[in-house]
């Protein structure tokens, strides 16, 4: 993994502010925005995994972007789907306990569910570069149902993985000092780093082709961008 390069790729294109700006003002647009932002990172990705970082992809497929972040985000919900359950189970005793014998039973499955919810929550965001990965790669939302085969892959790369949510969560610590310039300072910050990140998840993914694992069979071809279902 290369770090270093993650960080200064995005200063080598010449038109980097314009496509920072404009990456910026679409998160400041409720769900569209944010889902076509993430798709234009999902294009950052797919470029580096295919060799093609640079220039960074122009901002001219607002549908194929939209389309490649919601399916992305319907992808890693699937996977979000348990500790979603294991949350509101942890809630509804709570909320529906009557007297205090009963309380402190749903306190102690309040607690017990949640924690539980809290791990597959840090469980999922490590392995949501894997998951993203295999549906971009193959343009289809089932791919997010390979469970087997994404786990087998984020044991083979667990250390690429620890290194991009590292970078992913001390980049989004830097990105808040684009607060001083305001809140709109801090979603062009915020844009600039997932950038980064982007170079990352698309070394991931070039690895997943590189070094193909149970089922994986990615080792030749260009990675897809279609947007089949």
């Amino acid at each position: 993994m290369d770090v270093g390069r993650s960080v200064n790729y995005v200063f080598q294109d010449p038109n980097w502010v314009k496509k920072m700006l404009i990456g910026g003002l679409l998160s400041l647009i409720p769900i569209f925005g944010t889902l076509i932002v993430v798709g234009y990172w999902i294009r950052i990705a797919t470029n580096v995994a295919n060799n093609r970082e640079l220039p960074l992809p122009e901002w001219d497929d607002f549908g194929g972007d939209f389309m490649r972040g919601l399916r992305a985000a319907v992808a890693v919900f699937i996977w979000a789907v348990p500790l979603i359950v294991f949350a509101a189970c942890g809630i509804i005793p709570a909320a529906a306990a009557g007297d205090s014998g009963a309380g402190a039973i749903a306190t102690l499955i309040t607690f017990g569910a949640l924690a539980v919810a809290f791990v597959l929550w840090i469980a999922v965001a490590f392995i949501s570069p894997i998951i993203v990965g295999r549906v971009s790669m193959s343009g289809s939302i089932s791919s997010a149902v390979q469970f087997r085969e994404i786990l087998i892959d984020a044991r083979e790369n667990i250390v690429p993985l620890l290194i991009a949510v590292a970078m992913a969560y001390a980049l989004g610590f830097v990105a808040y000092f684009g607060i001083i310039l305001c809140f709109v300072g801090y979603l062009f910050t915020q844009f600039l780093a997932y950038m980064m990140v982007s170079h990352l998840y698309g070394q991931i993914w070039r690895r997943l082709r590189l070094t193909p694992s149970y089922g994986t069979d990615l080792s030749a071809g260009a990675i897809s961008t279609d947007l089949g279902v």
